[in-house]
């Protein structure tokens, strides 16, 4: 089962050349390190801060406990710390609802999440109704459900529906449908409540850097 930890934050102003640098140098390797597996960066385009996301996948739960509570994790995030504001983490796994499989990462690729609570007593028909309409719904309009997650530590709503595309106006086009508007209508009147969206750019710094390291395999 996949196990994506997120991290979010804005950085403090003033320091943004000294945080580029630091990401990329320091804290990104040292993550990699640590056994924890960066798959993608992304700045929040459209929909409530932090402005940025880093997302990283682990083994398991105990394992990431355990990296956590290493010394050299420590350093480093307080050294984070002297460059970001607003800070927060969370721990979701998947719902193996959407698809089977290692989650990797994806090159050059937008994200609209949706973010919602499933109503009590719901669970069910809220699975049905993603199932045999949210799914197919969106690949029909181009902007894929590629994975299910449900939050297990950390505040905020319980489930995260990941859509993806190729660029922003791919999510524009989607959203900015009759379809797409009446399973929002649908499931905010029949199955959720607390609902929020994002769409979420890629910044290139984890991506990039993994497809040059492919690259140099070759060599």
């Amino acid at each position: 089962m996949s196990i994506l930890f997120t991290q979010y934050w804005d950085v403090i102003p003033g320091k943004w050349d000294e945080y580029s640098e630091f990401v990329s140098n320091d804290y990104n390797p040292a993550l990699e390190r640590l056994g924890i597996k960066l798959l993608g960066g992304y700045y929040v385009a459209v929909g409530e801060g932090p402005r940025i996301i880093a997302v990283a996948t682990v083994e398991e739960t105990d394992y990431l406990r355990k990296i956590l509570a290493t010394d050299e994790y420590r350093r480093i995030l307080a050294r984070l710390h002297q460059l970001v504001m607003k800070y927060s983490s969370k721990l979701y796994v998947s719902s193996g609802r959407v698809k089977e499989g290692p989650y990797k990462i994806q090159m050059g690729a937008w994200k609209f999440n949706q973010y919602y609570n499933i109503l009590p007593g719901m669970e069910e028909e809220h699975y049905k109704f993603v199932k045999e309409e949210c799914i197919p719904g969106m690949e029909k309009l181009g902007v894929p459900i590629t994975e299910g997650w449900r939050l297990v530590i950390g505040s905020g709503p319980q489930i995260l529906a990941e859509c993806t595309g190729r660029k922003l106006e791919d999510i524009a086009r989607a959203i900015d449908t009759s379809e797409f508007r009446k399973l929002v209508r649908a499931l905010k009147k029949k199955y959720a409540t607390d609902y929020s969206s994002r769409i979420l750019a890629p910044t290139g710094r984890i991506e990039v850097p993994s497809l040059l390291s492919q690259m140099l395999k070759g060599f």
